[in-house]
């Protein structure tokens, strides 16, 4: 259940923020941008009630108002919720902020709470063929002080100074973002299953993980252009784990489409989801790969991973080490062909003689659909790995 209301939480807190500038003020309706609001939230499977709407100067007060899932009966009791400053144009309306002091919530022995919640420039376009953003709401600046869960009066993971900011192009069609996680505290030995596996996170010290995350990357609406140009994951005394991608077709008509294919798996029969899980995978033929890369950078890491296995096998660390050299190569062979699979075994031996860093890259020569992907991946694997333009680097 705990994951269904943090599912809830995390939804919550990127649907009810979503930003730009707006221009002069309209003369706007309360009941009309609460009603409005209260649709684009229903586009994104949320439910959003409230008991009363009033207009209190240039903001709206949403009373008693609560947010939940459409399949999840937890709901997120918000209070009398405030737009505060609200403007409007002929195409969309603008809250200006929006702020949550404290929440807090109980499930199944986890407590729950956040604090410091804040929004700026609330989009939420008016219903037209033409809405900016494609109908979707955007936002400015979302920032959150502190995310707490606790398990008794234990807390066994924490947040803090989560921000993002939007920054949009010209006109309607592009932003782009950059944020952080300023540092997360994860109490991992409190969430192990078994005393053996909690000695063994005291053992290679991982009872406790902390560290921070920044992530920075832009959106074309026009051409569905993603790009995620930055996803940097350090944990400390572990290694960061960086992450970027580039694809296109991320347009906004493939993000309805995939919505209502989900709600039709929510409500459907095992058949009716057999089905949309069929067509999900027929929609997600029409992005195209331009490129992508992972590459960890150790920390102590691997020698650990290398010191457990070798502790289990009742071997040396280097041994295990010799072992992966021969190994991993004579598996990717029947895949990569010789060329690439020499490439990645000078890439392992490197890094293993010296952990420092190692890079998985795909850079196709031409954006590759995702069903020439699938298509060649079935047919020839080796192929596929040329095509992507794969390498395997080390300590570079």
């Amino acid at each position: 259940m705990l994951s269904h209301v943090t599912k809830l939480k995390s939804l919550s807190l990127v649907a009810l923020f979503s930003a730009t500038a707006l221009q002069p003020a309209w003369a706007w309706e309360a009941e009309e941008v609460a009603a409005r609001y209260k649709t684009l939230l229903g586009d994104q499977g949320l439910i959003a009630d409230w008991t009363g709407v009033r207009r209190d100067g240039d903001s709206i007060v949403l009373e008693g108002a609560t947010l939940g899932l459409v399949d999840v009966d937890a709901k997120v009791e918000l209070g009398d919720f405030v737009l505060e400053d609200v403007s409007e144009t002929d195409s969309l309306y603008e809250v200006a902020h929006i702020a949550i002091d404290s929440f807090e919530q109980s499930e199944n022995g986890f407590d729950i709470a956040l604090s410091g919640l804040t929004a700026e420039g609330l989009i939420l376009p008016k219903e037209s063929a033409d809405a900016p953003y494609g109908g979707f709401m955007q936002y400015r600046r979302f920032a959150l002080d502190e995310a707490r869960v606790d398990q008794g009066e234990a807390p066994v993971f924490t947040l803090e100074s989560l921000n993002v900011d939007n920054t949009l192009g010209e006109g309607t069609q592009e932003l782009s973002f950059d944020g952080a996680a300023e540092r997360f505290w994860v109490d991992v030995a409190t969430l192990a299953n078994s005393e053996e596996a909690r000695a063994k996170l005291k053992e290679y010290g991982y009872e406790e993980l902390s560290g921070r995350v920044d992530i920075a990357g832009s959106w074309s609406l026009e051409d569905g252009r993603m790009k995620l140009s930055r996803y940097d994951a350090k944990i400390d005394n572990a290694g960061t784990l960086a992450i970027t991608a580039d694809i296109s077709g991320y347009t906004t008509e493939f993000i309805r489409t995939l919505q209502e294919m989900q709600k039709k798996m929510e409500s459907g029969t095992e058949e009716q989801k057999q089905a949309q899980g069929l067509a999900m995978l027929g929609l997600m033929q029409q992005l195209s790969l331009h490129g992508a890369s992972i590459r960890f950078s150790d920390a102590s890491l691997t020698g650990k991973v290398l010191s457990y296995v070798a502790d289990q096998q009742r071997i040396k660390p280097e041994d295990v080490a010799q072992q992966t050299k021969a190994i991993v190569p004579l598996m990717a062979g029947q895949y990569l062909g010789p060329d690439l699979t020499q490439s990645l075994s000078k890439a392992l031996t490197t890094y293993l003689d010296n952990p420092r860093n190692i890079t998985i890259r795909v850079a196709p020569e031409e954006p590759m659909p995702f069903a020439v992907l699938m298509g060649t991946a079935m047919g020839s694997p080796e192929a596929l790995a040329k095509k992507v333009g794969l390498s395997v680097t080390a300590n570079q």
